[in-house]
């Protein structure tokens, strides 16, 4: 039998603890991936993951039904990610840019320009302040809506669509000034 999250959450607080785990094999996949992107580690990822688990279910008695349970653990989630870099100043995550499946080989150059491509922008996103750099992985890697961002964070969808507009245009001044960068380098070094 398939039980909703209020089904599941209303039996844990009646006392079958039992149940909880079914949430935690529901949501642990999209946990730990924000807790890595955070991190940058697997181990640290794994921890937050069940650090996160214990917080939530020792915290049911006070979620809210009229929202979604999934919005209310990611909350959990990014706000003890983001106090567990504040106290251990950690270097953030790497951002999952898939490489598109191609018919085609690709050629070393192709795959090295690639990698190189990530790199910038794992660093350029990592540069990003945090309140816009959690947009980006929530809306990007984790594809949330603008909704579910907002009650995430409880802030305004207003606010939402600002800031992930705020961080996108960031996002590509930092990229556009990298590459003006490299291509003087490239450019002087020609001169040589």
């Amino acid at each position: 039998m398939e039980y909703t999250d209020s089904e599941i959450i209303d039996r844990c607080l009646k006392g079958n603890g039992e149940y909880y785990e079914i949430l935690v094999k529901r949501y642990k996949k999209r946990i730990y991936n924000i807790a890595y992107r955070f991190t940058n580690n697997n181990e640290d990822a794994l921890d937050i993951t069940q650090e996160v688990f214990i917080k939530a279910y020792n915290s049911l008695d006070k979620y809210d039904p009229k929202f979604k349970f999934v919005s209310w653990i990611l909350k959990i989630t990014t706000n003890y990610c983001l106090d567990n870099k504040k106290k251990k100043r950690l270097d953030t995550m790497d951002i999952n840019l898939d490489i598109e499946n191609s018919d085609t080989a690709a050629s070393a150059e192709n795959v090295f320009l690639h990698k190189e491509n990530k790199r910038e922008i794992t660093e350029a996103i990592n540069r990003l302040p945090d309140k816009y750099r959690i947009l980006i992985i929530m809306y990007h890697n984790q594809n949330l809506s603008y909704k579910e961002m907002s009650e995430v964070l409880n802030i305004s969808m207003t606010k939402v669509k600002n800031r992930l507009y705020r961080a996108r245009n960031i996002l590509k001044e930092n990229l556009e000034s990298v590459k003006k960068e490299e291509s003087k380098w490239i450019a002087k070094k020609l001169q040589c």
